[in-house]
């Protein structure tokens, strides 16, 4: 007579299905398309679990901080201009590559390393001209409220349980010279007639002292 065999399994043993599930979605995030991860990551941190927010944050910046990132553009092909003999400039996609960079260190709470980024393009402004309503104008614009939202980036970092700010002298040094930049920005743009286009982000930063 055969021995009798059961269909019991260890409970310990039943962990090949959850390889299988990691596996498929896996698949899944491999060949779907960006904006519907983008879409799928909203809503997970918008309807999960208490703390996945806080989780997603860590580990985004983990992964920033800890990764081989692109180089950044050349800050000289960050605008153009429509002709040589033109002064009136023009934003160039490496600007908005730039802004890019920018946005994804204080958007996971880097504040204070998005600054020295940011105050390399507003350095790029001193020399240049432009017209309103321009493709120009609308670009600093952009670069306005990034300034505001860096800045209140740091704010929170300060405030951060985490020790986000190992270095505190260096982000007092880092302000400094952004706020220096945007001051000779401000006194250059009226010195030919324009509006200074930063103000959202001298409000933000003009007396702020930590």
């Amino acid at each position: 007579m055969p021995a009798l065999t059961s269909s019991y399994v260890p409970q310990q043993q039943q962990r090949p299905m959850l390889s299988h599930v990691n596996m498929q979605l896996d698949t899944y995030l491999a060949n779907s398309d960006l904006e519907d991860l983008r879409a799928i990551v909203r809503s997970l941190l918008a309807t999960g679990p208490s703390g996945t927010t806080t989780a997603f944050t860590s580990i985004a910046r983990n992964r920033i901080q800890n990764s081989t990132q692109r180089k950044l553009p050349s800050p000289s092909s960050l605008f153009t201009t429509a002709s040589p003999a033109s002064s009136n400039a023009m934003p160039t996609k490496a600007l908005y590559d730039t802004l890019a960079r920018a946005r994804a260190l204080f958007g996971v709470g880097l504040g204070f390393e998005s600054l020295p980024v940011l105050t390399s393009i507003v350095s790029r402004i001193l020399p240049l001209q432009w017209e309103i309503d321009s493709e120009m104008e609308d670009a600093l614009i952009v670069l306005d409220a990034d300034l505001a939202q860096a800045v209140q980036s740091c704010r929170e970092q300060l405030q951060s349980s985490g020790d986000l700010v190992k270095d505190i002298e260096g982000a007092r040094s880092t302000v400094k010279a952004l706020r220096e930049v945007m001051d000779q920005c401000r006194v250059v743009v009226e010195s030919w007639g324009g509006e200074f286009p930063l103000e959202k982000g001298m409000m933000s930063i003009e007396g702020w002292k930590f």
